[in-house]
């Protein structure tokens, strides 16, 4: 079986009064996927909000030290979204968590122990250490072009992930991302003005992922390989209805968590349902196994998000 996590670790919002410890992020990170996954399975891991630093002239990244945790066949990606040299906005980096740091960036991570798949267009081994994901993912904008001159969500830039890996002999592409959100929009009432705004800007983003979809598809095309199933996962900031989600439900089958109704959501505080996987497989190589919600973990300083985990077989 394969198992499919998309999980929202909250490193950007934790912000201890000490410094930021991405190190104990990623154990406490680990802790909760104990929970979730067998990591002697093959497994692949959505991570959004996850972090790297330089501090005291080491090296700390979260999904790295996870990685290591999970066992020595797991390797991670990470994409940053905000970093302290491109974006450097007091509002977030002169916080006390990062006073001490030389140097720090936020983002998406793809943690996995499958094994990796050439490119359609095939591979280039002198970058193959692009953002310390070796040459099996790569990452690129979503999002119009930003300084993050608010220093907070409203233009913080978001990015799209997209690894080459191999299940079982199946050749496939696991993308990771998360969408943007607006201070003050309505998570209740998707017809309040700010609620219609940041759904237009999600669903700018949602465009900009299809268009990258479509890159693919017509590589493996050009190289006269058979289409590949592509897995989609990550914080959407948007429910299952919504007008982005949609949108994604036209190309993607969309997984709906089995968990009972009172427990059938993602973010503590709204308790809305807005971290999701979706599978497109046209050539009906997958079957979904289930879909769940981890609801039994611990809500601290690590994250107001609960995982979703989807398992596939073979079809």
């Amino acid at each position: 079986m394969l198992q499919v996590v998309s999980f929202n670790i909250g490193g950007a919002r934790g912000m201890r009064p000490a410094p930021h410890d991405h190190e104990k992020l990623a154990v406490d990170a680990y802790s909760t996927l104990q929970q979730v996954i067998n990591p002697r399975q093959p497994t692949v891991i959505a991570l959004q909000e996850s972090g790297v630093a330089i501090h005291n002239q080491s090296h700390k990244s979260v999904s790295r030290k996870m990685a290591s945790l999970l066992g020595s066949d797991f390797v991670d990606a990470f994409a940053p979204e905000v970093t302290m040299c491109d974006h450097p906005h007091p509002n977030l980096w002169d916080r006390p968590a990062y006073r001490s740091m030389s140097g720090a960036a936020e983002g998406n991570a793809i943690i996995t122990n499958l094994p990796v798949e050439a490119w359609s267009w095939g591979s280039y081994p002198e970058y193959d250490n692009c953002a310390m994901s070796g040459s099996w993912a790569r990452h690129t904008t979503i999002s119009r072009a930003t300084l993050y001159s608010s220093g907070n969500r409203d233009t913080q830039p978001r990015n799209l992930m997209a690894a080459s890996l191999n299940y079982r002999g199946i050749p496939l592409y696991f993308l990771n991302t998360h969408l943007g959100v607006l201070i003050g929009e309505d998570r209740a009432d998707i017809t309040y003005e700010r609620s219609r705004t940041a759904s237009q800007m999600r669903q700018a983003q949602v465009s900009e992922i299809m268009y990258v979809v479509e890159e693919l598809k017509r590589a493996d095309r050009e190289n006269e390989s058979p289409e590949r199933p592509i897995l989609l996962a990550g914080d959407f900031n948007a429910q299952p209805a919504a007008p982005e989600m949609e949108m994604l439900q036209r190309h993607f089958r969309l997984l709906k968590p089995e968990n009972g109704r009172e427990e059938l959501w993602t973010h503590q505080q709204h308790r809305v349902l807005i971290d999701h996987i979706l599978l497109h497989d046209p050539g009906e190589q997958f079957e979904v196994i289930s879909c769940h919600i981890q609801s039994a973990i611990p809500f601290d300083d690590l994250t107001d998000h609960r995982p979703t985990v989807g398992i596939f077989a073979r079809a």
